[in-house]
């Protein structure tokens, strides 16, 4: 230990501190790390702003695409999709209430319903918004509900949805209509023996209704959402030993370039800003890479097709093992696409989260273990012996599969 001038010895802390980062440079470095590839050119020029000493040059998977977008042939093969205020016009001349909203009728009714196709806000709201009558905007809601394709637009709720649907085929005096209307709570609640007693029907009478109601469309205006690009940044390979290789792929990625000219000096005399905004792509990269690998590693046999489906890999094991908080695995993982032997995925397909009665099983490999014993003909129970879990899980995961309980063998 040195002793300086002052006579005092000097003390090391070994004490954890926090270093404070300015809030905008906090915020800059979490939205590059949940940016899709697709849009993180754009995403660096707004962090770049007026900085002279970087500039962002564009991924060379976009110049390639660009070839494209003047060519007149290649875009007369792509259909446009069709919008849901499209798909309203074509009907609402069919339907002579509309007439209350005057012009771009089906603009205005488009822009009353979400992304799942129920109303944004109450029937009140949106008349006092569309400057109609209440009454009036009432009566042409219940005409559109019952006319409108596809069937369940304009509900405003998930039940009232399904009901929607189930009147065009089924009158209100049967199973499927009755479930939902008297069964709601216990519906909601999966308590099949509250159901039972509340109907006074059978298991297998509730198990076919049941059926019916898995078959419908609970968002039947997410079809007319836009599609969008996806654009993989990460690929994982396996060589023939088997070893897995995680790289990112740079040709969809976009790059910043430092200016040397004008950055003289190391790279710690460099401004604060334009070292934060190198530091933010780099760490970045630095996570996804690292979360690839763990999970690449840890789904090996997924990703090589020596299983159905992944192991389990939850939130929690992945953060303890990559050395990353839970909240940045969540948001790294569910905004990663990456390219894998089994296609390309997002890397939040890789967690699951095992159940309750057999952690070392996911949903999906349990629930598809039991659909092919029952496709052999076993019974809950024996199921229930083989896997090692209570005969009501199997009997649950039965139920949420949509089939028919089986005898005892």
């Amino acid at each position: 230990m040195t002793v300086p001038a002052s006579g005092k010895a000097l003390r090391l802390d070994a004490t954890p501190k926090l270093t404070l980062l300015p809030l905008p440079l906090l915020l800059g470095r979490l939205a590059l790390l949940t940016t899709p590839a697709g849009d993180l050119a754009a995403a660096l020029e707004n962090l770049v702003g007026e900085d002279p000493l970087l500039s962002v040059l564009p991924p060379s998977a976009t110049s390639i695409q660009d070839e494209h977008l003047h060519d007149e042939e290649f875009w007369e093969h792509i259909a446009a999709p069709t919008t849901l205020e499209e798909h309203l016009a074509l009907q609402l001349p069919l339907i002579p209430e509309a007439n209350l909203l005057g012009e771009n009728a089906a603009e205005k009714l488009s822009l009353c319903l979400d992304g799942r196709g129920y109303l944004a806000a109450p029937p009140e709201e949106l008349a006092r918004t569309l400057g109609v009558n209440q009454k009036d905007f009432e009566a042409l809601l219940l005409r559109l509900r019952e006319t409108v394709e596809p069937p369940g637009l304009f509900a405003p709720d998930l039940a009232e949805c399904l009901l929607l649907q189930l009147r065009r085929t089924f009158p209100d005096a049967s199973d499927p209509p009755l479930l939902l209307l008297f069964g709601r709570e216990e519906l909601e609640r999966r308590d099949w023996h509250s159901l039972q007693k509340r109907l006074g029907w059978g298991e297998k009478r509730i198990e076919e209704a049941l059926g019916i109601l898995r078959r419908l469309d609970p968002h039947p205006g997410s079809s007319f959402c836009r599609p969008h690009f996806i654009l993989p940044e990460l690929e994982l390979r396996f060589d023939r030993e088997g070893v897995l290789s995680v790289r990112l792929l740079r040709d969809n990625l976009p790059r910043l370039i430092l200016d040397m000219d004008m950055a003289t000096g190391k790279t710690a005399s460099l401004p604060r800003r334009t070292r934060s905004t190198l530091g933010a792509l780099a760490a970045r990269h630095r996570t996804k890479l690292r979360l690839g690998f763990l999970l690449g590693e840890r789904q090996r046999r997924f990703l090589r097709g020596e299983a159905d489906v992944p192991e389990p890999m939850t939130l929690s094991e992945a953060a303890s093992l990559s050395g990353l908080a839970p909240s940045t695995v969540q948001r790294t993982a569910s905004s990663t696409w990456v390219s894998t032997p089994r296609g390309t995925r997002l890397l939040a397909a890789l967690l699951a989260r095992g159940t309750a009665a057999r952690p070392d099983l996911t949903v999906a490999a349990l629930r598809g273990t039991i659909r092919r014993g029952w496709e052999e003909g076993k019974s809950d129970a024996t199921l229930a012996r083989e896997l090692g879990v209570p005969p009501r899980t199997v009997t649950w995961h039965r139920r949420e599969l949509g089939l028919p309980r089986k005898k005892r063998t």
